[in-house]
């Protein structure tokens, strides 16, 4: 096997001829991760001049004058072919030791095992144990298998998602569960709208995601990431905002309520000759309660507007387009009008979009790998369960050490890597 050095417009081709890819592998990521201080080289390995291995391999300053180097979600290559990752390892070391390359991580797009949507491992499902000790066996370290949702800068261990592959919109909703249903129904009811948001809108994204950092404990992304987002996912990254046109909602409330008023008058004049009718009087009760809470709603409408102007701002989040997956990043929402369900509104906006615009997969994204009730992240496990989408989890992270003695220098220093 031989490794050279190909150009960027050689691995955008290349990877338009593959199946299966991930954002992170893009030139897009690579362009977003140049702006962001790594250095880039793209990669292949061939045997008889035929491609066998291909990625992009970043690298950043380390100790000095020395570098770390880091593939997003690991190689093209079958990792199943031991002698093919062995061939290409050795030539990948010698070249990372030219370039002062103290290690390498990565973190390969593979599941370990078959999981369903509850998290439990599927009996004779997917497994690629022998992957993980074809790593093993050329020399690359197994970092410990991590859970929780809080890792520092690696990538999600644990994802979920939907399989979107030659099924209907209509079939997609049946396999949600009865309460996501029902929230999405919900968020019709109200009338909650969707739209795309412009650059110059993702402050709406910022603000509603930092406020959900400090309600849940964690570090938001800052504004410039959303939009380095839109500038280097150029055509691929969208960001949806979902809020209620609050004049269209009160047209609605009004509506109701004169409605309701009418009912109840009705029922007076009934009663009035009628006074011993107990059916009617429970419809009476019944009008003049619910008549009371659309006047209430009423009053809310015109305080709402007063702070918020039409829009009550519900939900927001972001989402990366790329080969034939749609990967929700993202997200944020006004907890304290969580009764308008606007990240169902979201979700099941984008989920009908990306059937509609062909795409098989639906990225959910991180969660913790926990699974049972009280324990971390399992809300937003449970959240996304709900919609039907399957825990995957991955292989994890892997180091291939260049130069051990400062490998072990580096460890000592910093002892989550």
């Amino acid at each position: 096997m031989i490794l050279k050095t190909i150009s960027k417009e050689n691995y955008k081709n290349f990877l338009t001829r593959q199946e299966k890819k991930n954002f992170l592998q893009s030139s897009y990521a690579a362009s977003k991760m140049e702006a962001d201080g790594w250095k880039i080289e793209y990669l292949q390995g061939l045997e008889n001049n035929t491609v066998q291995v291909t990625c992009m391999v970043a690298t950043l300053p380390l100790l000095r004058s020395f570098r770390y180097a880091y593939i997003p979600r690991g190689f093209f290559i079958d990792y199943k072919d031991k002698a093919t990752l062995n061939s290409f390892t050795a030539l990948l070391k010698k070249h990372l030791r030219k370039q002062r390359v103290i290690y390498l991580e990565i973190d390969p797009d593979i599941i370990l095992q078959e999981r369903d949507k509850n998290g439990d491992i599927v009996p004779r499902g997917i497994n690629n144990q022998d992957i993980v000790d074809n790593l093993l066996a050329c020399g690359y370290i197994q970092m410990p298998l991590e859970r929780g949702s809080d890792i520092g800068s690696h990538q999600c261990r644990w994802t979920s998602g939907i399989d979107l592959s030659k099924k209907t919109i209509d079939q997609i909703f049946s396999e949600f569960s009865s309460q996501t249903r029902n929230d999405i129904r919900n968020a019709q009811k109200y009338g909650v709208k969707v739209r795309t948001l412009k650059p110059s809108e993702l402050s709406i994204l910022d603000h509603m995601e930092q406020e959900a950092g400090e309600r849940h404990h964690f570090e938001a992304v800052s504004l410039e990431t959303y939009e380095k987002m839109y500038k280097f996912y150029d055509g691929h990254a969208k960001a949806v905002y979902a809020y209620l046109d609050l004049s269209d909602y009160e047209k609605t409330v009004v509506t109701e309520r004169e409605k309701t008023e009418a009912e109840i008058q009705e029922l007076k004049v009934f009663l009035k000759e009628n006074p011993n009718s107990k059916k009617k009087q429970k419809r009476l009760k019944v009008a003049d309660e619910y008549y009371t809470s659309l006047k209430k709603k009423e009053d809310q409408i015109s305080q709402q507007k007063e702070l918020y102007g039409n829009e009550l701002p519900l939900a927001s989040s972001m989402f990366i387009k790329y080969g034939k997956t749609v990967t929700y990043l993202y997200s944020g929402s006004d907890y304290k009008q969580r009764v308008y369900r606007g990240p169902y509104a979201i979700q099941w906006h984008m989920i009908k979009e990306s059937v509609e615009e062909g795409y098989e997969y639906y990225d959910m994204y991180g969660i913790s790998g926990y699974f049972e009730k009280g324990q971390e992240g399992y809300g937003v496990f449970d959240f996304k369960r709900g919609f039907n989408a399957h825990v995957k989890e991955f292989i994890g992270r892997y180091h291939l050490v260049i130069h051990p003695i400062l490998y072990m220098l580096h460890k000592r220093i910093h002892k989550n890597i």
